[in-house]
């Protein structure tokens, strides 16, 4: 009887939720990103009752306003391309750089000390890359003179930099334990060319590890752009308002921006922090759950492989 992942499949409809979210969010967002709502009179028991932003969830705002009376769910939905976009992309671009150049580097017969602590992502191990990027980022992301999508790309490019050895490592390792199937050998023994023994053996060996770098890699991003956040330093800019208690505003409304704006409001009108640190949550999850269901899948296929 097969056994469903179910994991990998509550991930992976997860994450195509939110792509879906990405690419028709600022369609159907109920109202315009700079639209605020003004004061407004409701009728109580008492009468007529005057009320001003922040407004709690209702039917007119399912997830409330902001103090500033802008929605929070139109904020979410415009700023959910530059999140879910911004992740998958740097940890695409990591992985396919970090493998080409691991796997020649592996096959050209390059000896590297590859470290022997295993490489594991996890919130502890982007921490050094976001110093780096933080003091590289802060004197051009705060009330920044380039337009949001150039720095998007810059700040890409530097999470795509800096998470590039973990990856080269990786893949050079899991190389060059591949380079020594006898296949492989065989392949070599017999006047295979490099080209021809990374299309037919070494790729498809690495297939399904590369996936879960992937993966990974997508995780480990969403930490360091969480933690950018609290920093104020938001993927597409940062507005610096003065002239009374400093606001930070992502330019964007990327979620990560959106947590790091509203996270004053942890003890009251909760709504406004709740909601932009729920999606983020929950999208972080989804990736989870596909990087447990694929670890569980190739241990499987390992103990599978072993038993023939």
């Amino acid at each position: 009887m097969r056994k469903w992942n179910w994991k990998l499949i509550a991930g992976l409809l997860l994450v195509f939720f939110f792509v879906v979210i990405a690419i028709i969010g600022p369609h159907v967002a109920p109202y315009e990103v700079n639209k605020q709502m003004d004061i407004k009179y409701i009728e109580t028991e008492n009468g007529e009752e005057m009320r001003a932003p922040p407004f709690p969830p209702s039917k007119e705002h399912l997830f409330g306003t902001d103090k500033w009376g802008y929605d929070i769910l139109t904020l979410l939905l415009h700023g959910a391309k530059f999140t879910i976009f911004t992740v998958i992309i740097v940890a695409l671009v990591r992985v396919m750089l970090g493998a080409l150049l691991g796997i020649l580097m592996a096959l050209t017969k390059t000896n590297i000390q590859v470290p022997t602590k295993k490489i594991k992502m996890n919130v502890f191990s982007g921490f050094p890359i976001f110093i780096f990027i933080y003091f590289i980022l802060i004197e051009i992301n705060i009330n920044p003179i380039l337009k949001p999508i150039t720095l998007t790309l810059i700040v890409g490019s530097l999470l795509t930099l800096f998470g590039l050895p973990s990856v080269f490592f990786t893949v050079y390792g899991k190389t060059m334990e591949v380079k020594k199937s006898l296949y492989v050998v065989a392949s070599q023994s017999i006047g295979g060319s490099k080209l021809h023994i990374a299309k037919k053996h070494i790729l498809p060996s690495l297939r399904n590890h590369l996936v879960i770098i992937f993966v990974n890699e997508i995780i480990q991003v969403l930490h360091l752009i969480g933690q950018l956040g609290i920093f104020n330093l938001f993927v597409g800019g940062t507005i610096l308002r003065l002239g009374g208690p400093q606001v930070y505003i992502p330019i964007t409304k990327e979620w990560a921006g959106l947590i790091g704006q509203f996270r004053s409001f942890l003890y009251h009108s909760q709504w406004i922090l709740l909601f932009p640190l729920l999606c983020f949550l929950v999208l972080l999850f989804s990736f989870y759950l596909i990087s447990q269901g694929l670890s569980a899948q190739e241990t499987i296929r390992k103990r599978r492989a072993t038993y023939l």
